[in-house]
């Protein structure tokens, strides 16, 4: 398998974007997937930071504008249009065949996704703006928010959609030290320094400024920053002068220091999923527009302490705050407590298996459709692959299929069965009695297939069905279509003559018979 990830860094976009792919990318790689990463050669990026966990890096051209067309909002990270962006990563595949392209950057959406749909078999994108519309398989949303319909308007009915914490893509380093960090607070010693790896407002300095005063000056201090931070001289010769005060820069045991540490004070990006796992109660400032809403309603329900957005802070609310802190320990349990609640650290291995193997088969769920399904079947029913197995092969409209769902659903001899894992469909299975048979037709959503779903679909279905009567099930079978053929004879489907030949079609048939026991 070959999964290839667009993503950037800069001095400008920070680190995070990066360093959550690679997290990803490692867990992929454990499980035998070949990992490649697409960037571009911004100022600050991190290419060798990829390089050096032994992952090819397809570079870009160089950060030059090259379109006429003034850029705008987020568009300026990639300092060229999408259109622009999506060919030169196209040129960079050079024919490779893709098994997921996964994206994570905020100046891309289904226009440049779009463009890349031919050369992938599956695109994945990391987003949390739910900003703008996306042509995505699956979509991975780590962040706390309350909405889980915030992505239905801007994704197709099928994607999948992994929301919330439980999937944060966290290092396995996070998920050994879970029990490291002590249960209890009686006084804070130790503060960890964290505001990003760019720290474009030079946060980090405010905060040593505060630190340094005398009822604070007493703490040991760890500052991380990363090696794009433009701040790296001043910070250098601001801590000379405090022998309490380490910098860490661009280090790989942040675990480590964050176990060490009593208190957390930092940025409300991705390591907020870190110091929570680790049970490090926080005090945070947002430095971006999109870490305010979820910082903000984790701030609301006690899992943290936020002090407000970059252009809000100054000394002395940094000052109070740390002081309230060390006045009120016992605050601080709550926080650790609630914040391990939240977060298992266990996010990559659940988002790296769904990209591998699929969901596991015991969550595996099924009912029967009703009306709200009527979106999801049609975009079912058009997808190419579906299409190019039926009989008819024409794109069904909306008002052709709406008026066929409607009386399917309606008819007691259908019976319109949905399969669904425990976070998203999988596929359908429908059976149509005709005379003293059924007929069988099935699809398996575009995101599953090649695991197998399809034989563990049926199997469930046809089990559903033997429960209630006796049965023989009559299965029509493009020639050419040799995968449904695998499913339905290791199902125990034989090939039998058909009540009305079709040309290019195999029949199979299976037979079942309903024992009734008698006490």
């Amino acid at each position: 398998m070959l999964v290839m990830i667009r993503t950037d860094a800069s001095q400008q976009i920070g680190s995070g974007h990066v360093f959550r792919c690679l997290t990803l990318a490692e867990t992929l790689r454990e499980s035998g997937v070949t990992i490649e990463f697409i960037t571009r050669n911004h100022l600050g990026n991190l290419n060798n930071q990829i390089r050096n966990k032994g992952i090819k890096v397809n570079l870009l051209p160089d950060s030059i504008v090259k379109s006429k067309i003034t850029l705008e909002g987020y568009e300026q990270w990639l300092n060229v249009t999408q259109e622009e962006d999506a060919e030169e990563t196209i040129r960079s595949l050079a024919g490779k065949k893709i098994d997921w392209l996964i994206i994570d950057h905020y100046a891309l959406d289904y226009k440049w996704e779009d463009k890349l749909r031919p050369y992938t078999k599956k695109i994945m994108v990391i987003d949390d703006l739910a900003n703008r519309s996306h042509d995505c398989d699956l979509l991975l949303d780590q962040n706390y928010i309350h909405d889980k319909y915030r992505y239905n308007q801007l994704t197709a009915p099928d994607t999948i959609k992994l929301l919330g914490p439980k999937y944060a893509l966290l290092r396995k380093d996070f998920v050994g030290n879970l029990e490291k960090q002590p249960n209890h607070y009686h006084e804070i010693n130790r503060v960890f320094l964290f505001f990003g790896g760019a720290d474009p407002d030079d946060l980090t300095s405010t905060a040593l400024q505060v630190l340094s005063q005398p009822k604070l000056k007493h703490l040991l201090v760890d500052v991380v920053i990363g090696s794009s931070n433009p701040h790296q001289a001043k910070l250098q010769n601001q801590i000379k002068k405090h022998s309490n005060v380490k910098l860490h820069i661009q280090v790989d045991n942040i675990a480590e220091l964050m176990t060490k540490a009593d208190i957390a004070l930092g940025a409300g990006g991705s390591t907020t999923w870190e110091r929570m796992a680790i049970g490090l109660p926080s005090i945070v400032v947002t430095i971006a527009e999109n870490q305010i809403a979820f910082t903000k309603a984790l701030d609301k329900e006690g899992y943290l302490k936020w002090l407000g957005n970059a252009d809000q802070i100054d000394e002395n609310t940094i000052y109070n705050a740390l002081i309230d802190a060390i006045e009120n320990p016992h605050q601080l349990l709550e926080l650790s407590h609630k914040g391990k609640q939240l977060v298992d650290g266990r996010g990559v291995q659940r988002v790296s298996q769904l990209l591998t193997v699929g969901p596991k088969a015991e969550t595996l769920t099924m009912r029967r459709a009703t009306e709200k399904d009527s979106q999801l079947y049609w975009h079912w029913a058009n997808d190419p692959v579906v299409r190019e197995n039926a009989f008819s092969q024409q794109t069904i409209g909306w008002e052709e299929h709406q008026k066929w769902f409607d009386q399917r659903l309606n008819d007691e001899n259908t019976m319109l069965l949905l399969i669904e894992s425990d976070f998203t469909p999988i596929g359908q299975v429908r059976f149509d009695r005709v005379g003293s048979h059924f007929t069988i037709g099935y699809s398996i959503a575009k995101q599953f297939r090649g695991f197998g779903w399809g034989k563990k679909m049926l199997s469930k279905a046809i089990d559903y069905l033997r429960q209630q009567q006796a049965f023989t099930i009559i299965g029509e079978v493009k020639d050419n279509n040799s995968a449904s053929k695998r499913v339905l004879e290791n199902l125990g489907f034989t090939e039998a003559p058909p009540p009305e030949k079709r040309d290019g079609t195999s029949y199979f048939q299976l037979q079942f018979s309903l024992t009734v026991l008698h006490g």
